[in-house]
């Protein structure tokens, strides 16, 4: 295989940039795609050209506007491409195949045993890989695979929270990979629902944190249009923030941890203290790393996330009653209960056409 050169990646990043815009789902003419992008009519000509020749992009009839000759429209080619996802917890496994554009094509749950043993899951995840690897047209580029963390993303291995925990320190990555012979990624739940969220709404969530409400409770960050994931890919772990001083001992260690008051509340049915709680969080992150939009996902706060809205959207006006220019839009994820499962799969797909939105140079 020929190494790629800086050439091959400035190509991709100008396919990347106008597979982005085709996926807002309105077709686009040459001239819009310039206008956009800020580069020349002919720069978007060879782009599209490459695009088509791939299958990626197709014509889509034409307009007119006036005297001269009509123009070309393209679209995007949902069926040209898809992708995998898994979302895994200690004892479920929730798997989708999406198309190009982030839709689903098949999804399926399956209920595993607590913490099954390291060859039994990387099976398991095989078996639901194979299932739906036949499903829906074009080609298939990998799976991705959301789980709880401590994950280091670009090594593939579960960290783990606890010494007894038969996952930590596993390759998981590598051994799923190894087992289905296809391309694997592997990531924090969290980040996976954001790069899932993203891509469903390219250019929405430039500077926005996204918390995710499971069993436990996490962030991930996406400033200046990069997902943030710190020097030991742990950043995001909001659950660990303490919110109270002498609060429930957390198997972390210490006492009063967001994520472990949150779950306590809820199991004593404290729905509003519960929404309190994650009113804090929103706050603090927002102080913390000035983001302008914060989603909400996860199955927990569906459940109850009225409550949870408009007590975050409380929190925020009077905590930010200092900063009245500053403006935060609280939003519910898009994806309900397919979240993680979407966003691993976005992550495939992420990493094959999703390098970043900017032109560098000339087509």
């Amino acid at each position: 295989m020929r190494p790629t050169t800086p050439l091959d990646r400035m190509a991709g990043a100008h396919d990347a940039a106008v597979l982005a815009v085709a996926r807002r789902g309105d077709p686009v003419s040459r001239s819009g795609l310039a206008q956009e992008l800020q580069v020349t009519p002919q720069a978007i000509s060879k782009i599209l050209a490459r695009l088509m020749e791939r299958g990626l992009v197709e014509e889509a009839g034409t307009v007119t506007s006036g005297p001269g000759k009509p123009t070309t429209l393209y679209e995007i080619v949902p069926g040209s491409r898809r992708a995998i996802g898994l979302h895994l917890t200690r004892s479920r496994l929730h798997s989708v195949v999406v198309d190009l554009t982030g839709e689903i094509l098949e999804r399926r749950e399956l209920e595993i045993g607590r913490l099954q043993p390291v060859p039994e899951l990387v099976a398991t995840l095989a078996d639901e890989t194979r299932a739906l690897q036949d499903v829906g047209p074009g080609i298939l580029l990998g799976v991705g695979v959301g789980m709880p963390g401590p994950v280091d993303g670009e090594e593939g291995v579960y960290r783990g929270t606890s010494d007894p925990d038969p996952w930590r320190g596993a390759p998981i990555r590598r051994l799923l990979a190894a087992e289905l012979g296809m391309p694997v990624l592997l990531d924090h739940d969290s980040r996976a629902a954001l790069v899932g969220e993203a891509w469903s709404q390219p250019g929405l969530l430039r500077n926005a944190a996204l918390l995710l409400v499971e069993d436990g409770l996490g962030a991930a960050l996406c400033l200046d249009d990069q997902i943030v994931r710190g020097a030991h890919s742990h950043a995001g772990e909001i659950g660990h923030t303490v919110v109270r001083m002498d609060g429930i001992p957390c198997p972390c260690g210490r006492r009063g941890c967001a994520q472990r008051e949150h779950r306590a509340a809820l199991e004593r049915g404290e729905d509003e203290l519960a929404a309190r709680i994650l009113a804090e969080v929103v706050v603090n992150l927002v102080r913390l790393v000035d983001v302008d939009r914060v989603v909400l996902g996860g199955r927990t706060v569906h459940e109850q996330h009225e409550a949870s809205m408009d007590a975050i959207r409380e929190a925020l006006t009077a905590g930010l009653s200092d900063e009245p220019w500053v403006h935060v839009e609280v939003m519910l994820s898009t994806r309900g209960t397919d979240l993680i499962a979407v966003g691993a799969a976005c992550e495939v797909l992420e990493h094959e056409y999703g390098l970043p939105q900017v032109l560098v140079g000339p087509e």
